[in-house]
Parts: C-alpha cells; sequence; structure tokens
C-alpha cells in the first residue's frame, strides 16, 4: 500500500468530531481517518439509492403490518359479539323448546 501524503481537510464541528470519533472506535478503526478512508472508499451512490428504497419499503410494510392487525382485531371483536349473539338465541330456542 502506497504511503498517504495528500491531506483532504474536512472542517466539522466540536460534536460532529466527537460522535465520528466514538463512531470509529466502536466500529474498530484506529482513527477517523482510517474510518473516513474506508467511508469514502467504500461510498457507492447507487447502493445508497437502493438502502433508501429499501428503508421506505420496510416503512410501508410495517404500516400495513399495523393496518392488518387492526383489521385482524375489528375482525375478531365482530366475531366475539357474533357468538355471543348465536349463544343467546340458541340459549332462548331451547328454552322455548325449538331445539
Amino acid at each position: 500500500m502506497p504511503t498517504a501524503t495528500e491531506r483532504i481537510p474536512v472542517l466539522v464541528t466540536k460534536d460532529d468530531k466527537n460522535r465520528f470519533a466514538k463512531k470509529a472506535k466502536r466500529l474498530g478503526f484506529r482513527s477517523i481517518g482510517d474510518f473516513a478512508r474506508q467511508a469514502m472508499t467504500g461510498f457507492n451512490p447507487k447502493e445508497a439509492e437502493e438502502e433508501a428504497a429499501f428503508d421506505a419499503l420496510l416503512t410501508n410494510v410495517k404500516a400495513g403490518t399495523r393496518k392488518a392487525e387492526q383489521r385482524i382485531d375489528q375482525t375478531l371483536k365482530a366475531c366475539d359479539a357474533s357468538n355471543q349473539r348465536m349463544a343467546t338465541l340458541d340459549a332462548w330456542m331451547r328454552q322455548n323448546g325449538y331445539t
């Protein structure tokens, strides 16, 4: 690997620098510079677009799942109410000799 001799100055806030340093350390990089080099080398706009599309898909799936769960709960309540009415009718029919 060739020796690095060029600089790319990037100004960030103090908070950002601290956040980047913590993230680099957590991910096992020796420095923010190593972290930045790896991030820049691996950056692919198409992958970022695909990831954003996938995130949007997951958001829609979660929303659809919540709606489906709500509809299922409503259906179960309607079934329970119907079963209760049928039990009441069945008891009335037995009481009045219809069965």
